[in-house]
């Protein structure tokens, strides 16, 4: 996972006393409102749902009590986050999305980065949407090895970026993949 994510997700976990909402999945199947972007989403039914510092989402599929140690996903995990431009750390580079998703695949096992440009209705007001796949790179046998998969578009001029992480080899990783098209298609101006 980047380091951003699992500074956000450890923040959830360890530090409750960060303004954040955890919301039952069995109660949230309501549009999440962030109205500090001026959009709506739609959350992945059964999926675990909490706002990160920034008010943005996160989903995983699994509840919060089986994270691992040192951030590791469960077997069959899978976690959704998503991520404002303006709310990260200032990075070096190019800030297109081109340029941000570059920042993001440094971590990719070579061979492994796939791009490519989506389409999402007029009713979303999503531009230049970007998708982005690869393996992460892994350093010895105690690295988990994941997949990241990112979708970057610009909305009313602001970037934004889901970024989806699951086990490589996971059998429902297509699953996972076509909720996060889900989540970003689902996405209505307030």
């Amino acid at each position: 996972m980047s380091r951003i994510t699992l500074l956000v997700i450890s923040s959830l976990l360890l530090d409750c006393s960060v303004p954040c909402t955890f919301a039952d999945s069995r109660v949230s199947s309501k549009r999440i409102h962030l109205r500090t972007y001026g959009f709506s989403l739609q959350p992945p039914t059964g999926w675990h749902t909490a706002l990160d510092k920034d008010d943005l989402p996160i989903f995983v599929n699994f509840p919060w009590s089986k994270m691992q140690a040192q951030l590791r996903l469960p077997a069959g995990g899978a976690v959704i986050n998503l991520v404002a431009w303006a709310k990260l750390p200032r990075r070096r580079g190019d800030e297109s999305l081109i340029g941000w998703s570059h920042l993001d695949d440094v971590r990719a096992a070579p061979g492994t980065v796939v791009s490519d440009s989506l389409h999402f209705p007029a009713s979303t007001e999503t531009s230049d949407a970007l998708l982005v796949s690869f393996n992460e790179a892994t350093f010895g046998p105690d690295d988990q090895p994941q997949r990241e998969v990112s979708v970057y578009w610009t909305f009313r001029r602001e970037k934004f970026g889901a970024h989806l992480f699951y086990l490589v080899g996971d059998p429902h990783g297509m699953a996972y993949e076509a909720i996060l098209h889900q989540i970003v298609a689902s996405i209505r101006p307030l």
